[in-house]
């Protein structure tokens, strides 16, 4: 019998961590002024991928921002600026305004597996121009994981089309401090 309660007292906290993580509102609080860039954030993964925001290269101040998931998540908060090349499920990418001339720095993090759950995040950093509109596309390749920055623009003949700026995988970057490392490495429960 207590075999039996331990059981459904695992599978019940496994129900409600999948309810909390499944919750996809957005807490991010776009500029009211000066100067913006419009900014398209993106996962390929059916599983949760978690978007937090950074101050600095520091890693100080975290928030996150939003969670994305290809597919149906419990209290959406789907956002679509207009941002051309729209091709994504409405929880898979959420377009906001974002303060531009100034370094912005995220770590994306996402996981997935059956019996071995594989967990990969990285921390890239990008000063947006003022006026511009971006993509920022977190990408899943057998527990290895990268995150493209592309510019979104049109081309001679008026197409859209999107020109690779950075690809980051991840491996943290030099220039960052011990203490986003400290925060890249840090376990969370989502």
């Amino acid at each position: 019998m207590k075999m039996f309660s331990i059981k459904i007292h695992n599978i019940l906290l496994l129900l409600l961590t999948l309810t909390i993580t499944g919750c996809a509102s957005v807490t991010y609080e776009e500029p009211t002024s000066g100067p913006i860039a419009r900014v398209r954030f993106v996962t390929d993964m059916e599983m949760v991928t978690v978007v937090r925001g950074y101050k600095s290269k520091e890693c100080d101040d975290e928030h996150e921002m939003m969670r994305l998931r290809n597919g149906f998540v419990f209290n959406s908060d789907p956002r679509c600026l207009g941002i051309p090349l729209w091709d994504y499920h409405e929880n898979g990418a959420k377009e906001f305004y974002i303060r531009a001339g100034v370094p912005q720095v995220y770590m994306f993090e996402g996981a997935k597996g059956n019996r071995i759950i594989c967990k990969c995040g990285v921390v890239i950093q990008h000063t947006f121009e003022e006026g511009k509109d971006y993509e920022v596309s977190y990408k899943w390749n057998n527990c290895n994981c990268n995150v493209e920055v592309y510019e979104i623009r049109k081309n001679i003949v008026g197409n859209a089309e999107k020109i690779l700026l950075q690809n980051r995988d991840r491996n943290l970057p030099s220039d960052f401090s011990k203490t986003c490392l400290a925060k890249f490495k840090e376990v969370r429960l989502y």
